[in-house]
């Protein structure tokens, strides 16, 4: 006999789902070295909030981490405008000036962020799924009995 597991809530499907991110996160900035100044409060410091509706409906999921971390995986930040991030490094010469500092992008965060919320959309797609089968299911259960 098989025992079927506990269906989880939305609200810890969402955690479950931010904790994993989060996880992503840490290992694509160990993987490209982001982040790694003697403080290490990037690395850190992240924190989720689920947001949920008195129904128990996710409404939205909130993450928080130090600013510069969007920077680092854009590649611009003092002295380095987005606008200013060239193809080579020889059109960054202006006169005798360089346009700031050679910097380029780290995609630890915009990548994985991206692929995880496509991810958790399939997962709440199957779960709404399931609950609509279930509300038919039951409907139409109580309209033959009576």
């Amino acid at each position: 006999m098989q025992t079927s597991k506990p269906k989880l809530t939305e609200r810890e499907i969402a955690e479950a789902w931010a904790k994993i991110t989060i996880k992503l996160w840490r290992k694509n900035m160990s993987r490209l070295k982001v982040g790694q100044n003697s403080s290490g409060n990037l690395y850190r410091n992240f924190k989720f909030q689920v947001i949920a509706a008195s129904g128990g409906n996710v409404n939205r999921i909130e993450f928080a981490f130090n600013y510069y971390g969007k920077f680092l995986d854009m590649g611009v930040g003092k002295g380095t405008k987005i606008g200013d991030r060239p193809v080579s490094k020889g059109s960054r010469v202006l006169g005798d000036r360089m346009l700031g500092g050679v910097r380029k992008p780290k995609k630890w965060y915009s990548r994985t962020f991206y692929g995880e919320s496509q991810r958790l959309f399939e997962i709440l797609q199957k779960e709404y799924g399931r609950k609509a089968q279930v509300i038919i299911s039951e409907n139409i259960n109580d309209s033959s009995i009576k």
